[in-house]
Parts: C-alpha cells; structure tokens; sequence
C-alpha cells in the first residue's frame, strides 16, 4: 500500500469553472489518489467576535474551525483551495480539526490531469445567513 502524498499549489491549475456561472474552479494538473492531500484552507484567523462584528466587510469563503479559529479564504493570506467548488457528487472532502485548527482537503477517488476538485459544502452553506441583505 503507498503512502498518501501531499500536493501544493503548483499542482493545480485555476481557471474557469465547469459550472456555468460559478466563475473559478480548481483543476489538478496530475494524477490525484484516494487520501492525497490537496491542501490546507488558508487565509485570515478571526474568532467568534470578530466574526459577528457589524463592520465585519462580507466573505463567501468562511469556514469555522472553531470558536477561536475561524478562516476567511480571501485576501493575501489565502490559497489556491479557495477555487474549489461545490458539489453533490464530490471528488474530495474536508477534514477539519478543532485540535489542531486546520482544515485539509483530500481526495475522495483518483482525480485525473484536468480533472475540476469538487467537495460538497454541506447544509449549512446553503443556509444564506451569511449573505448581504441586499443580494
């Protein structure tokens, strides 16, 4: 059985979506196994409060870690993760970890070159308490 391998940003390829209006997807520029590591969600760590803050500008791209960890995936701090879009029939997931205050994404099935990454954001996301009154 071979190890699971960690992949970084020169790896991937951003570019227009296979979604119709979704804008940027994620694309793999080699071949990804079962359990490889896409990558860690990056950007910048607010907690709780801050979250909350009316003044708080509005980000698409929020995933709670935990209380004291929360990653805004945008700006200078963030990643190429950031590009990787939703959906139903995912070809990989996130692993959160409150412990360590991480996030990772790792391949569900062998991705191929060219291939998009896909994860299912889950419930919550589609929930749209996040998004500005007036959208």
């Amino acid at each position: 059985m071979s190890q699971s391998k960690k992949w970084n940003e020169a790896d991937f390829e951003v570019r227009a979506s296979s979604i119709e209006g979704a804008g940027q997807g994620l694309f793999s520029k080699t071949h990804i196994q079962p359990d490889d590591t896409i990558g860690y969600y990056t950007g910048e760590i607010i907690n709780e409060e801050e979250f909350h803050h009316p003044n708080r500008p509005f980000s698409a791209y929020v995933l709670w870690v935990c209380r004291s960890h929360i990653i805004v995936g945008e700006g200078p701090k963030a990643n190429y993760t950031r590009y990787i879009n939703h959906s139903d029939e995912p070809n990989a997931f996130l692993t959160v970890s409150s412990r360590w205050k991480t996030a990772r994404f790792q391949a569900l099935c062998t991705i191929e070159p060219g291939e998009e990454i896909f994860f299912d954001y889950g419930e919550d996301y589609w929930e749209k308490d996040e998004l500005p009154v007036d959208q």
